[in-house]
């Protein structure tokens, strides 16, 4: 054997021995995913003997979901060939079916095959990520709780829980948006300030549940009838503020007779009596501070409770 024979075959060897025995499964296939050679370290990570997958479809392997998705990459390399891109190594995660019916995460590294400019098949390594998947999985769970636990943090310093209306902490953001409105585009804006006639003797009679049903009834009744551009927010108690956007306090007025209405003529399931509300309307004044416009229209409010409640009253 001379020098050059022998050199070769002690590559070969080498190549060999490399393949046979790393964690790693080698494999080709044909230009039809058909597998046309696999490294005996199947056997130890699908059960499968190299024999068992030669001349066998890839894809019969597979999970479904795994079979769909290698599928439609398939047929996008086949067409990205056709523009002329031989593209270099992709890497797959796919689900694998084992001899045993377990399913395995494995990692495919695949590499097109060429003689000369004709596409012949793929080469390509497989190994074993099943742990990795584990802990990707257990830690995606993880981020989506503490996503969901930021999403309930977020409503709850922004809506009140039991009416769904904005709460307190969000009016001044949203007073300020109207304000920056105001001074710079001249866009008006009103408050309606209301709270339910004799609620706590209501709630003393009824009971707190039956209370709490009101308020909850009362803040849909007067989201349906507002814009969506309007805000409603639960200002403490039984007492709710809405901000509208754009309209005068006559315009306003219109609103908040509107609202009055629809909530004396609601039947709230309470016997011999109904369910009103008071109410005081304003617009905001150049220069006038939140509290300013609030003290203001609330004190309105109260010119409605002295004057014989279920009414509106404007400043």
């Amino acid at each position: 054997m001379n020098e050059e024979v022998s050199g070769s075959y002690i590559q070969e060897y080498r190549y060999k021995y490399v393949v046979e025995n790393i964690n790693d499964i080698v494999w080709e296939m044909d230009a039809n995913l058909i597998f046309t050679y696999v490294s005996p370290s199947a056997k130890r990570i699908y059960g499968y003997g190299a024999d068992e997958m030669i001349g066998k479809p890839m894809l019969s392997f597979l999970t479904e979901e795994s079979k769909e998705y290698v599928s439609g990459q398939w047929k996008a390399k086949i067409n990205s060939r056709k523009d002329g891109d031989t593209s270099d190594i992709v890497l797959y995660d796919l689900q694998f079916l084992c001899k045993d019916k377990t399913i395995k995460w494995v990692e495919a590294s695949v590499k097109p095959l060429f003689s000369e400019k004709s596409f012949i098949g793929y080469i390509g390594t497989t190994r074993d990520i099943s742990e990795k998947k584990i802990h990707e999985i257990e830690l995606k769970k993880y981020y989506d709780k503490l996503e969901a636990a930021n999403i309930e943090l977020e409503k709850l310093a922004t809506f009140d829980a039991l009416t769904g209306a904005y709460n307190r902490r969000r009016f001044e953001e949203y007073i300020n948006s109207a304000v920056n409105k105001e001074e710079t585009h001249g866009i008006p804006f009103s408050i309606i300030m209301f709270d339910i006639d004799r609620f706590k003797l209501k709630n003393d009679t009824c009971g707190h549940i039956k209370g709490d049903r009101i308020l909850q009834e009362i803040s849909q009744i007067v989201i349906n009838a507002i814009s969506e551009e309007d805000k409603l927010f639960r200002w403490g108690g039984d007492e709710f503020i809405i901000l509208i956007s754009g309209k005068s306090s006559e315009d306003t007025y219109k609103v908040a007779e509107r609202i009055r209405d629809l909530i004396e003529s609601n039947d709230f399931g309470i016997k011999h009596d109904k369910v009103t509300i008071s109410i005081g309307v304003g617009e905001h004044k150049s220069a006038e501070s939140m509290d300013q416009f609030v003290s203001r229209v609330d004190d309105a409010l109260l010119t409605a409770k002295s004057g014989g409640r279920n009414k509106v009253e404007m400043c």
